[in-house]
């Protein structure tokens, strides 16, 4: 039987698990396949997709996100490219999640590609860019406030 995470632990905890004990670089490839929407959320060759705080069988762009929430917790990506990519998502979810990867790793950005979604439609990513910018302060029109 395969080994499946303890209940009720936080992403970060799953995450960093996970990599400990099915190794960092095959848990940072599993979750940069997710995020690249390459696989599915029970694809045999990687872990239970509980060890992401997933659940098989939602939405598809929820693989996305957990994908990058992964990335988050276990550390620099190995391809940027693939984090860089998922900007574009349809899901704002997958959107906002790898802007915080962007953030927190400091990724490189030379396409603009975080500039533009300063401008997003949900407000949620708006802030997330600016943050990703390096601004804690958001300016007012990200968060869709006036001043």
């Amino acid at each position: 039987m395969e080994q499946l995470p303890p209940r009720g632990a936080r992403p970060a905890v799953l995450a960093s698990s996970a990599a400990e004990l099915f190794g960092r670089a095959h848990v940072v490839r599993w979750c940069e396949e997710l995020l690249r929407g390459a696989i599915g959320d029970s694809d045999s060759e990687f872990p239970d997709i509980s060890w992401l705080g997933g659940t098989v069988g939602w939405a598809d762009y929820w693989t996305r996100v957990w994908g990058a929430r992964g990335l988050l917790h276990i550390g620099h990506p190995a391809r940027e490219v693939v984090v860089l990519t998922s900007l574009s998502d349809d899901s704002w979810r997958v959107r906002e999640m790898s802007l915080k990867v962007i953030r927190r790793y400091g990724l490189h950005d030379a396409a603009g590609a975080v500039d533009r979604l300063t401008e997003d439609p949900v407000e949620r990513v708006r802030v997330a860019a600016w943050k990703a910018l390096g601004l804690e302060e958001v300016p007012a029109r990200a968060s869709g406030l006036e001043r």
